[in-house]
């Protein structure tokens, strides 16, 4: 079979990159051999063949012609890495998710540009440099009411703030979704990532975390929109006690405490387990993110502290793993993608859709579901 004569390697490489392969499992997607074929063609030592170029543009999602172009491709962007302690083979998964909201944006800005306008909330707070004061200018700019987030109860009470905050950014302008299913992001991976676009910015939260969590991850996105600082996020402290937990991460963290616990509502000197028990059931937000808040207020009893630290993380990491338990054992994937994609996308693409803008395999190939079922 006959090979090309010439390839362009910077953009075979580049393509690669950006959707977040390395080179061995870009060559598994295209053949069963056990070769590295991407390495040798990137490095030049052999080329490929016709069909080998059109199965790699496929995996690739990107048009054959950019293998042979002498322009370069562009580099998706760098998103600033937050996270500790995170997995070098799960950030594979985590890059697959930057990319797919990188073409997604990419999407939305050569169909919907003209129709939506520059997010004039984003990159508005950067200016402030007290978290009080960013708290106060989400809350304005949003409308948030944490005395309506209060008075929120029942069993679905959680989900119920969630979709009230993911409704306030959407009618802003702010795109919030969360990680697919099948991308297999832990928790501790990433509980948050905020990727900013002058005309459709967006919030990711992870589909695993508990939903207090999400709630408090999203308040913490929200914080790094407002500051324009783009970030993948998985911590929830509050000092700098881990040398390895960057300044605009507590930052961010200090402005999601006041906003959803304001300091002017703990009025008791010292706060044992209970007292969290029973504002976590008030506020909707985990325990570990009350004790932290709490323990930044001096208000743990420092003989306390260790051991109230240790038990809400035990009972969290408990939480964690028999929520995805229960989702492993089966759910719809047409609402689980509803819920990845975010409404906002949704309402998108499915308007693009009725409207005869775009065609049925476009607005459902976006989707990841039939876009008569939305």
């Amino acid at each position: 079979m006959n090979k090309v004569k010439f390839i362009n390697k910077e953009n075979l490489r580049i393509a690669r990159e950006n959707i977040g392969l390395d080179t061995l499992s870009a060559s598994k997607k295209i053949s069963k051999s056990k070769i590295d074929l991407v390495f040798e063609w990137e490095s030049g030592e052999s080329l490929p063949t016709w069909p080998q170029i059109t199965k790699l543009a496929k995996a690739y999602d990107i048009s054959e012609l950019l293998f042979f172009s002498k322009e370069i491709i562009e580099k998706n962007k760098t998103i600033p890495d937050y996270r500790v302690g995170q997995d070098i083979e799960n950030d594979k998964r985590v890059k697959k998710l930057i990319n797919l909201v990188l073409k997604r944006q990419k999407w939305l800005k050569q169909k919907v540009k003209a129709d939506i306008g520059k997010n004039i909330l984003q990159g508005s707070g950067k200016h402030l440099q007290n978290p009080s004061q960013l708290a106060m200018l989400i809350k304005e700019k949003l409308n948030i009411s944490i005395t309506e987030i209060k008075n929120i109860s029942g069993v679905d009470s959680r989900k119920k703030v969630l979709n009230y905050l993911t409704q306030k950014a959407g009618d802003c302008g702010i795109f919030v979704g969360k990680t697919i299913s099948y991308h297999k992001i832990g928790v501790s991976d990433m509980r948050g990532l905020y990727i900013s676009d002058d005309y459709c910015p967006f919030i990711i939260l992870n589909r695993r975390d508990a939903v207090s969590a999400q709630i408090f991850s999203f308040i913490h996105e929200l914080a790094h929109l407002f500051r324009k600082t783009d970030a993948i996020s998985n911590s929830l402290e509050f000092r700098q006690l881990n040398g390895n937990v960057r300044k605009e991460e507590i930052f961010c963290n200090k402005v999601a405490a006041e906003l959803l616990l304001p300091e002017s509502d703990f009025t008791k000197e010292f706060y044992d387990m209970s007292d969290i028990n029973n504002m976590a059931e008030i506020y909707k937000v985990s325990k570990l993110s009350i004790f932290y808040r709490l323990k930044d207020l001096g208000k743990i009893h420092k003989k306390n502290a260790d051991n109230l630290e240790k038990e809400i993380k035990r009972e969290t990491e408990q939480n964690i793993l028999l929520k995805n338990n229960k989702k492993s054992k089966g759910g719809s994937h047409i609402n689980n993608m509803r819920d990845s994609n975010g409404n906002l996308f949704n309402k998108i693409v499915s308007s693009l859709y009725f409207e005869n803008k775009i065609g049925y395999v476009e607005a459902s190939n976006l989707l990841s579901f039939s876009v008569e079922k939305i």
